[in-house]
């Protein structure tokens, strides 16, 4: 029996990827259970449309979640042209759900209504460490819970049956050192190098066996204030996100595009994949070979 989770399923790397490769066997079966809402004549774009309204009612998935503050706050709020996201990024023993760099650092930590609030403590302790303002995004059900259980420095954002974000309190701006510990384990090599070349005239030529511990050394005795802004600027030119393949893609698919890690072929080919366009005769010639199996 279809449902909504599996639709859900579409905003997936595995079926993305398959989409870019040519494979509509699973959106077809998908399209199938939409065929009333559809017109005679459909894109594989308006399939991942109706799929995503029938998340947006049904079944508000962590994905949806992560795709309403892209849709809101990455490109609603800020600009792509001077903001760039990070999904998923490490912080110790967490990953924070999504990061907005602009002139700050920012992270949205999102709580759907399918999670548990176990962990959130250790979780916002860690982010508070690193970037200078933390928001908890949650659903009607953990919002008082989360108000009631969050510090006062700790942002909180309901999204509301209509799809927006309300502010229910604004973040307060870190005074917490940077954890440089914590800092050291999220970056890349070269971005910790470069951190510790923008705030130091020391010379970092080490073995590379030894750089990590020298940078990390430095970075310590540098002030936090200093070290938030640097870790900002650097995670905004090395992370930067294809604006132009990001704007491509329907509004449902923008954190599929920037947080899914597809090959450069797999880009080329997605824009023109999604707008193929398929009849509803080919929904009915599904049904026979397992609309119901959705695998």
């Amino acid at each position: 029996m279809f449902s909504t989770r599996d639709a859900a399923r579409l905003f997936s790397s595995k079926r993305l990827t398959e989409v870019a490769s040519g494979n509509f066997d699973f959106l077809l079966k998908v399209a199938t259970h939409y065929r009333g809402e559809l017109r005679e004549e459909f894109t594989a774009a308006e399939v991942f449309e109706h799929s995503y309204l029938a998340l947006s009612k049904e079944y508000r998935t962590e994905y949806f979640f992560k795709n309403i503050v892209a849709e809101r706050l990455l490109i609603g709020r800020h600009s792509l042209n001077t903001a760039t996201v990070l999904p998923e990024f490490r912080v110790g023993r967490n990953k924070a759900d999504c990061v907005i760099l602009n002139g700050s650092s920012t992270c949205y930590e999102i709580k759907s209504d399918f999670d548990n609030l176990d962990r959130l403590p250790e979780q916002l302790a860690s982010y508070k460490k690193l970037f200078d303002k933390v928001y908890v995004v949650v659903g009607k059900s953990h919002l008082s819970k989360v108000l009631s259980s969050c510090d006062s420095d700790v942002g909180i954002l309901e999204l509301t049956p209509r799809k927006n974000l309300r502010t229910i309190r604004e973040a307060a701006i870190s005074t917490e050192p940077v954890d440089i510990s914590i800092l050291m384990r999220s970056l890349r090599v070269h971005e910790y190098r470069d951190i510790v070349s923008t705030l130091s005239d020391q010379s970092i030529d080490y073995q590379n066996t030894e750089i990590f511990s020298a940078c990390e050394s430095i970075l310590q005795k540098l002030p936090s204030a200093d070290v938030r802004r640097a870790f900002c600027t650097t995670l905004k030119k090395s992370r930067k996100i294809e604006k132009d393949f990001i704007l491509s893609l329907p509004r449902s698919l923008l954190m599929a595009g920037i947080g899914f890690k597809l090959r450069t072929e797999h880009r080329r080919s997605l824009a023109e994949n999604l707008n193929k366009t398929f009849s509803k005769d080919t929904t009915c010639t599904t049904q026979y070979y397992g609309a119901n199996n959705l695998n």
